[in-house]
């Protein structure tokens, strides 16, 4: 692991973990009382759609506002603080779609309605993994 994507990368992978462990906490607890979660379900579809789909555009944002550096010169702490930023807000984003998937199986709903919400996040926080290519990318 190259040293400016070490803490990318340590970021990426604890976020990930943590909707493993979301995973977990589903299986060893069982709702005391099943609650309305189909109700929730298409509210919870909608929001975690837009969630995703700003996911996904966030970081263009946090790009565009970032300071620019002289042109050929490698990036400034600030420019390369900017991709921090776009990667944590990137996938906390993304992991509150796996999180709206937590609540309803707290509520009861069956694996077959809560997963699709993970497997979503999931492949938003793929996506997102942190490479060279990609750090050179958004400091271009």
């Amino acid at each position: 692991m190259t040293r400016p994507l070490g803490l990318p990368r340590v970021l990426w992978a604890a976020l990930f973990a943590s909707t493993l462990i979301y995973i977990v906490v589903l299986e060893v607890t069982t709702p005391e009382a099943v609650g309305d979660w189909q109700a929730l379900v298409l509210p919870f579809a909608f929001v975690g759609v837009v969630t995703a789909g700003a996911s996904l555009l966030a970081p263009r944002f946090v790009r565009a506002r970032r300071p620019r550096g002289e042109a050929g010169q490698p990036p400034s702490p600030q420019t390369a603080g900017s991709y921090l930023v776009a990667l944590i807000l990137a996938l906390a984003l993304a992991e509150s779609v796996c999180i709206f998937g937590l609540v309803l199986g707290l509520l009861g709903a069956p694996p077959t309605v809560v997963m699709p919400f993970f497997f979503l996040a999931w492949l938003l926080m793929l996506v997102r993994f942190p490479t060279k290519e990609k750090l050179d990318a958004f400091n271009a």
